[in-house]
């Protein structure tokens, strides 16, 4: 359905339609059951919509203000440039996240980040101590040191709390994973400067 031209190119309804409810010819082509391409065409003015189609569109041209539709004025929406104010409740929420971020990054290099050679040495440890202490290579060994008095039974359960201690340890971050937690502190602490200095404003 044609409406009146401009020098250049028909307006169409479709067109009409589409401008004043800010859809896209594959949204208008979807409430229509039709493709993208017809839309796209019958707007260039190459094609005409058949009559079901038609009778859509016409569901949502009722929804036009006058002269067009029945439908209300499109209201007056402020508008809000890249110099308009800035709302500082979702500034403060991001702070807050990067805060966050920030501490639990932290906290993790310096748990994780530097020790790799004594969490190593400490598994290292944990087996050689239970080979120590059940199942040394002679058991007359024990008797090196006068006094000493083995309990294999306590011994064994010494030696298991220390290996899952061992186990629950946090583990060693790698150089790669290490090198990206560190970008990531570099990034949060900029995005954090940058929001401090919006708040300050």
């Amino acid at each position: 359905m044609a409406r009146p031209s401009s020098p250049h190119a028909p307006v169409t309804l479709a067109g009409t339609v589409r401008a004043h409810f800010g859809l896209t010819q594959a949204e208008l082509a979807r409430f229509m059951g039709v493709s993208r391409a017809l839309v796209a065409a019958v707007e260039a003015g190459h094609k005409n919509f058949s009559e079901g189609p038609r009778h859509r569109l016409w569901v949502l041209a009722r929804a036009l203000p006058p002269p067009d539709g029945q439908g209300p004025p499109v209201p007056v929406f402020a508008a809000e440039g890249p110099d308009g104010p800035l709302d500082p409740d979702p500034l403060r929420v991001r702070l807050r996240r990067c805060q966050y971020l920030l501490a639990r990054t932290r906290f993790e290099l310096s748990q994780r980040g530097g020790w790799s050679r004594g969490h190593a040495r400490r598994e290292w440890a944990v087996a050689a101590l239970r080979t120590a202490l059940l199942e040394p290579p002679n058991p007359d060994e024990r008797l090196t040191y006068p006094g000493a008095t083995p309990d294999p039974v306590a011994d064994r359960h010494w030696l298991d709390a220390l290996a899952l201690a061992t186990a629950a340890a946090p583990v060693p971050l790698t150089a790669t994973t290490r090198a990206l937690r560190q970008a990531r502190l570099r990034g949060l602490e900029a995005e954090s400067a940058a929001l401090e200095a919006l708040l300050a404003e």
